[in-house]
């Protein structure tokens, strides 16, 4: 990987050039507003050294309202597409490098124990207050610091046992101090999101308790039907990365949210967004975003399909892509395949943590899911799903890593039932009932069920497909559909048997530096693979229950990765923790690297050609979709 230094020189002095050359533009409501003096003028709301966009097609034209559609309120809504994260940097097209983004600069000093962090000077929020280092610093004094609203710090911001200090050196650069060396933090910084480093202080402490009088703050919190300040705090704070959803709450990101009911929401442009084009034009082009929230994946095909929505991509799965492109005429939109940035789209997790003793005995089993693997045909999903355009395999990083081993892709991974039903008699599975089915070693039928949450990915579809696999070999499995919010709560809550989310974070510049699913180190909403081993880690073990040595050892292998200063040792560790799970299939994959359909209007231009949609690359992030124009 590049020298992260090297790229934010080398950025910043051709962000610098090309702004140079150029005079500022702005969209017209814009002019008519400095005018009347209810703004200044575009100058003054753009940072001394704007980031600058090249086009992806072509220069474009200011105006239109963009519709989308959303099912959900955790994942999976379209308008996160405009740069939801706007975190101070982010991830190259391919996810194989970090580029500057909010920050003009983000280095470390010599050892790794420094972190400096330079912000663009003159940058706003959306309200025309200054974006200073106050604002990182509230986040780190006020926020991480404090117990309330923090219970537990994350590692990112610990070395040696110690959280690190941060300091202000000068109104828009802050420095992170660690007790030891600490590579990776341009990696954390990549996805930090919840909550943001960069947060409107100005805006936030006047919901804060450190800033208001308690009096008038036990108002505001009964005003709102709460019983705490700090969950007043995260509902005036409450946006999804940078974008708000929220009225009111300043953003850094190209619209503010400006309505908001039970079903619709809307965004409109942000007068002191920081990104140019490069002839100088002010972006965002598109001037408002309308977000229509439905309850079911059926009903956004069917938006879809009579021309109700101008760009649909998080909830378009790849069943629906003949029926999309038959109307897409009729509907006036476009049909268009990306590269999907995810391992596999459906990854299958057992519980091995779970109280039931039985299934928990079983679920440790490396055996069980190693049978469990083999006796899903992968062939026949990608077949009747994907229509034969996506890659069997199972989940480990995509072919692009650097930690990538053919092996790992294929293990476990054919279709061999015979040698599944083996690996269950091995286990003492080997008794049946008159139906066919497994029993446990209590002499009851071996059940469990899959809870999952249905969204972005072809989960349903899937599951009915393995569900019937699983059949043949004999195991009485369940599923039920649950929503994203029971999800959360369940999955956390060590309640969950079994349950599914998609194979992302496989890209190298999220691999290994965030929460991966393949180290118990975080309790997280989307795995049930170790709930109460990871609660253990979490906490240092104050809660939860201690791993086993070979768990441990994933651990070890982590923090050996995530202290590591040069690449050759990040990859050792990275392919001890592959092995690992290419042996043990702690996470079962099914159907990866697949066309990701997108519908889109057909005026709407620039649109991006060389996209990983995943998580991983922060979906369109990469190619700047504040740049997103309508052709009419």
């Amino acid at each position: 990987m590049k020298s992260f230094f090297v790229l934010c020189v080398v950025a910043a002095l051709a962000f610098a050039g090309a702004a140079g050359a150029v005079e500022y533009s702005e969209p017209p409501e814009f002019e008519s507003r400095v005018a009347e003096g209810d703004l200044p003028p575009v100058e003054a709301r753009l940072p001394a050294e704007p980031y600058v966009v090249e086009p992806n097609e072509e220069i474009g034209q200011y105006g239109g309202t963009l519709r989308t559609v959303s099912i959900g309120t955790a994942v999976g809504e379209d308008y996160m597409v405009f740069d939801v994260m706007a975190n101070l940097v982010k991830p190259s097209p391919d996810g194989s490098e970090i580029i500057p983004n909010v920050a003009e600069e983000v280095s470390p000093n010599e050892d790794m124990t420094v972190w400096t962090i330079r912000l663009r000077p003159g940058m706003r929020w959306s309200d025309g207050e200054p974006v200073v280092a106050d604002n990182i610093m509230f986040w780190y004094e006020d926020v991480l610091l404090n117990e309330e609203l923090t219970p537990t710090i994350s590692a990112d911001w610990q070395a040696a046992g110690e959280v690190m200090d941060v300091v202000a050196i000068d109104e828009y650069t802050v420095e992170f101090r660690y007790a030891d060396s600490k590579p990776g933090v341009d990696h954390f910084l990549v996805h930090q999101g919840w909550p943001s480093l960069l947060m409107p202080s100005h805006f936030l402490k006047d919901y804060h308790a450190d800033y208001v009088d308690s009096d008038v703050l036990d108002e505001l919190v009964a005003d709102y039907g709460y019983d705490h300040w700090y969950q007043l705090f995260g509902h005036k704070n409450s946006r999804w990365g940078q974008v708000p959803t929220e009225p009111g709450l300043p953003t850094i990101t190209a619209y503010k949210m400006v309505e908001k009911d039970s079903s619709r929401r809307i965004w409109e442009r942000n007068p002191y967004f920081w990104k140019v084009d490069s002839e100088g034009n002010q972006l965002p082009y598109i001037e408002r975003i309308d977000n229509e929230k439905v309850a079911e994946r059926e009903m956004v095909n069917g938006m879809i399909m009579s021309g109700d929505v101008d760009f649909a991509a998080f909830n378009t799965d790849i069943r629906n892509y003949p029926l999309f492109q038959e109307y897409q005429e009729s509907g006036g939109y476009r049909t268009e395949l990306w590269t999907s940035g995810m391992g596999t789209d459906v990854a299958f997790m057992f519980n091995q943590t779970i109280e039931n003793p039985v299934l928990r005995e079983i679920f440790q089993d490396n055996r069980f899911r190693q049978a469990m693997s083999l006796a899903i045909d992968r062939d026949e999903i990608n077949e009747v799903i994907y229509f034969g355009q996506g890659v069997p395999r199972q989940y480990t990083v995509l072919p692009t890593s650097d930690y990538y081993r053919e092996e790992f892709g294929s293990a476990y991974a054919e279709y061999d039932p015979e040698r599944a039903g083996e690996l269950l008699d091995e286990m003492g599975l080997d008794q049946k009932d008159a139906e066919g089915y497994r029993l446990d070693s209590e002499g009851n039928r071996f059940t469990f069920t899959l809870e999952y949450y249905d969204a972005e990915t072809p989960k349903a579809p899937t599951v009915e497909l393995v569900m019937e696999h699983w059949r043949e070999i004999g195991i009485d499995a369940q599923s039920r559909q649950i929503s994203g919010e029971l999800q959360g709560e369940r999955a956390t809550a060590n309640l969950m048997e079994a349950t599914l989310w998609h194979g992302d974070k496989l890209v190298d510049v999220l691999f290994g530096w965030g929460a991966t699913p393949l180290v118990p180190d975080v309790v997280t909403w989307s795995s049930s693979v170790w709930i109460e081993w990871s609660r253990w880690v979490q906490t240092g073990g104050e809660q939860g229950e201690e791993p086993p040595q070979d768990i441990m050892q994933l651990v070890d292998w982590h923090d050996g990765f995530q202290s590591a200063t040069t690449d050759e040792e990040r990859r050792s560790y990275a392919v001890k923790i592959l092995e690992a799970q290419a042996e043990n299939v702690y996470i079962i994959g099914t159907v990866g690297l697949s066309p990701w359909v997108v519908v889109a209007d057909q005026d709407l231009r620039n649109l991006p050609e060389d996209v990983l949609w995943a998580w991983d690359t922060l979906w369109s992030t990469t190619r700047n979709p504040e740049q997103f124009f309508f052709d009419r």
